[in-house]
């Protein structure tokens, strides 16, 4: 295996691993709540930690171009940045916790599916993309899909139907993930990279989930970081998820073309499902197992649609 494709096979590990070790997280918080303990785990400590340690270390790597920078920063770049600080690295990552607070770890990442069609359909709207032709059949098989997986399902003699609170949260997630994406493409053409729209993003956001946690529980929250087991589960998803994830995927864009990266990545489906059903115990019937089939399906018809119009569009060789 090359390097290239190591560094993509874990982007699509650590990526598809988010949703089940954060539900972990959320049950090791609620064991303690409901052992007479204290609020430990929240979206503000969990994001907080992750934002900031992510943000620290791409402004660290990025600072040249980010010192140089600043004082060129228009006042449509700060405002351009803001937004995608606020739907990306803030807002997201909010609905992404509520909604797997109310849902499977399966349930979720289903939901998130929407937000390939989505993102599709606002750079058509937005910036003037063309829609690939299989969007319409595409996004056919990913509602029939979604339909099927989310129908109520007999789980150890208990009826589990999908949470409407949670799905409201993920359909929320997946706007705002999908205008995060806009605005990414919109910073990158201002000529401002990583440094700009990961650290600063990053960091601001850090900013933002530190008040509300001091605003909403007090500084005592913080000191909980203290126990060894709060620092560690936290510590590691900032560490191993957040950063490890997009550090892996910024290696991967240098090796390979982005259409190579976006055929492999609903992998991540697979991945986060197979987890879900190993660590956690989640039960995925049959009905849920031809859901997910659909939406994958779904997905790869328009990721080979992208890699095909790619490779055309590509000047041939001259020798």
């Amino acid at each position: 295996m090359s390097r290239g494709a190591a560094l993509l096979a874990i982007y699509i590990l650590l990526r598809g691993s988010d949703g089940t070790l954060l539900k972990a997280l959320q049950k090791a918080g609620a064991a303690t709540r409901a052992a007479g303990g204290p609020e430990v785990i929240s979206f503000c400590n969990v994001f907080f930690f992750s934002s900031l340690v992510c943000g620290l270390v791409m402004l660290a790597l990025h600072r040249k171009s980010v010192i140089a920078g600043l004082p060129m920063l228009s006042a449509a770049d700060r405002g351009l940045l803001a937004l995608q600080s606020f739907s990306g690295f803030f807002l997201g990552p909010v609905a992404f916790f509520l909604a797997l607070n109310r849902l499977t770890v399966t349930q979720q990442t289903l939901l998130f599916s929407l937000g390939i069609p989505f993102s599709a359909m606002a750079a058509h709207l937005l910036l003037r993309e063309r829609l690939p032709r299989a969007f319409l059949p595409s996004c056919v098989l990913l509602i029939a899909g979604l339909l099927l997986a989310s129908q109520p399902q007999m789980v150890q003699s208990t009826m589990v139907r999908l949470d409407p609170i949670g799905a409201v949260w993920a359909l929320v997630g997946v706007v705002a993930f999908g205008f995060s994406g806009l605005l990414n493409r919109r910073v990158s053409q201002r000529g401002l990279g990583a440094g700009f729209s990961v650290g600063l993003s990053s960091l601001a956001a850090a900013v933002v989930f530190g008040l509300i946690a001091l605003a909403v529980y007090g500084p005592g929250h913080f000191f909980y970081l203290r126990d060894w087991w709060v620092l560690g589960v936290i510590g590691g998803y900032a560490m191993v998820i957040t950063l490890g994830s997009q550090w892996s995927l910024m290696q991967a864009y240098a090796r390979f073309e982005v259409s190579r990266i976006s055929f492999w990545a609903p992998l991540t489906i697979v991945v986060a499902i197979g987890e879900a059903r190993l660590l956690l115990g989640e039960e995925l019937q049959a009905r849920g197992v031809l859901g997910a089939a659909l939406i994958l399906l779904a997905v790869a018809i328009v990721q080979i649609e992208a890699a095909a119009s790619t490779a055309a569009a590509r000047p041939a060789s001259t020798f």
